[in-house]
């Protein structure tokens, strides 16, 4: 069964390894390194299978990562972590690890993330002034994330962590209709 709370102790692992091998070792760099895997993983099923059939052993299924490793050209640092997950029969967690590995090297080097859900698309420009202002209140680098939402009428929601920002017009609408119906 994949745990988040594994996934994260052993990106926590290689993010701290990662630190400590200094310049050698660029955490986005292994970042997208290891998406990459993990989608190449994720896109070819039956290899997806067969690194999480318990019936094939640990060695067979490092033999298997390293070949994908060889051929990507991955950093040394991250075919020794694949050797560990395959060793510790933790191949199945790969997604997961990815995933929360690029949300911690975003939270080491200071990047947010913010999502941003407006009625209708935002174009290059429109996006780039969201992410600056959005970076200026925040004193921090963003990324922004962007999707359509037609339902919001106008406006826009920003979700940065756990903390949401209302400010489309269908939640001001919904604000005025209490009030006037409070009055």
């Amino acid at each position: 069964m994949v745990s988040r709370n594994v996934a994260r102790r052993y990106a926590k692992g290689l993010l701290d390894a990662a630190v400590d091998a200094g310049e050698g070792a660029d955490e986005q760099q292994l970042s997208e390194q290891l998406s990459g895997l993990s989608r190449v993983v994720e896109s070819h099923g039956g290899l997806q299978l067969v690194l999480i059939n318990p019936a094939i052993g640990w060695e067979r299924k490092a033999g298997i990562v390293a070949d994908i490793a060889e051929r990507l050209r991955l950093h040394s640092l991250l075919r020794s972590f694949l050797r560990l997950l395959a060793e510790k029969e933790r191949l199945d967690h790969l997604h997961l690890i990815a995933d929360v590995y690029g949300g911690l090297v975003d939270e080491h080097r200071g990047v947010v993330t913010a999502e941003v859900a407006t009625p209708l698309e935002l174009d290059g420009p429109q996006a780039a002034a969201v992410q600056q202002r959005l970076a200026t209140a925040l004193g921090r680098e963003v990324r922004l994330k962007t999707r359509t939402e037609p339902e919001l009428l106008g406006g826009l929601v920003t979700r940065i962590g756990d903390v949401v920002y209302d400010g489309s017009l269908r939640s001001h609408l919904t604000r005025i209709r209490r009030r006037l119906g409070s009055a």
